[in-house]
């Protein structure tokens, strides 16, 4: 049975990761734009927790289906963004050629949001083999402490410290989300949270996720813009997820996008600002509000479109009908 609860918010979830991609606000009187940026960091790593939730409250999880279809999705999402890499490198099809068969891609995709499904690929991996070769003592404490050690680093980071490992940290913290999902499924550790103390840790843990990038920004000059991972983030999505699995609803427009459509918006919405960038003008180039409102609602409907008319491009980039 679908939970529309969960389906609408990976619909928002989807708008707020769209909010970091689209730009610096320089519309926005600062430091707005980058508190706005920070208050959205939640939403992708929600999409880890969520789907190792899901993972858990299946009765009948094929994990190689579920492998398949996500290297299926990596793959046909590289592919649609070759076109891309060959207009920004003013066609050499040789710098094309050596981007799509580069390292790089090998574990990222063949464009900058597609590290995304790789780092879904890595957790689902090792949730499986934590699961069937680790107690649950040490498979929670080494998803709290990759989670912290990403956290410090993201910190370090923006202190201007040079922390490479930061990226390595950043791809784990799948694995560290999608076990947690899948342990709170199995122990219905959620059902036990209330919708009061849920809203109240979303709306305070974003308070304080913006707090700590304005108040490191204020007094140690930190870069605001580019913090990924506040230490409330995962508090937030948390409290998200057992407000949509304690909240029943009834199927609604926003469930259905949702459902629909969420992957598709988010492996999409960098080609629609792509051109929204380099073909509409200048106005639409450099307002980050108008350029998310835009990309959002294009998405969406080239999605639709494209689910009624190319079926199997629909098809494609949601790892339907994959074995």
């Amino acid at each position: 049975m679908r939970n529309n609860a969960l389906d609408a918010a990976k619909l928002l979830a989807c708008f707020f990761i769209i909010v970091v991609h689209v730009g610096n606000y320089p519309e926005l009187p600062q430091p707005f734009g980058e508190l706005f940026r920070a208050s959205s960091r939640w939403a992708l790593p929600f999409f880890f927790l969520a789907s190792g939730y899901l993972m858990g409250a299946s009765a009948h999880e094929d994990l190689g289906k579920k492998i398949n279809k996500l290297v299926s999705i990596l793959f046909w999402s590289s592919v649609l963004y070759i076109p891309i890499l060959y207009r920004m490198v003013q066609g050499d099809i040789w710098r094309v050629a050596g981007k799509v068969l580069s390292n790089d891609t090998l574990h990222g995709g063949t464009f900058f949001h597609l590290w995304f499904i790789n780092a879904l690929i890595l957790g689902v991996i090792l949730t499986n083999y934590f699961i069937k070769n680790c107690s649950v003592k040490f498979s929670l404490f080494s998803s709290v402490a990759i989670l912290l050690a990403c956290w410090y680093g993201d910190l370090a980071k923006s202190l201007h410290y040079d922390i490479y490992i930061f990226y390595a940290l950043r791809t784990l913290i799948a694995f560290s989300l999608v076990y947690l999902g899948y342990y709170f499924a199995k122990n219905n550790v959620l059902n036990r949270i209330s919708n009061s103390v849920a809203v109240s840790i979303i709306i305070l843990g974003i308070v304080l996720m913006v707090g700590e990038v304005y108040v490191l920004g204020k007094i140690y000059n930190a870069d605001m813009i580019e913090r990924q991972f506040p230490l409330f983030a995962t508090p937030v999505c948390i409290a998200l997820l057992s407000l949509c699995v304690n909240t029943k609803i009834d199927e609604n427009i926003f469930s259905k996008i949702g459902r629909d459509y969420s992957l598709g918006v988010y492996l999409l919405h960098p080609l629609i600002l792509y051109i929204l960038m380099h073909d509409v003008g200048q106005y639409i180039a450099n307002n980050s509000m108008l350029k998310l409102i835009i990309s959002f609602i294009l998405s969406i409907a080239v999605l639709m479109v494209a689910k009624t008319t190319l079926p199997i491009t629909y098809r494609k980039l949601n790892g339907i009908s994959v074995k």
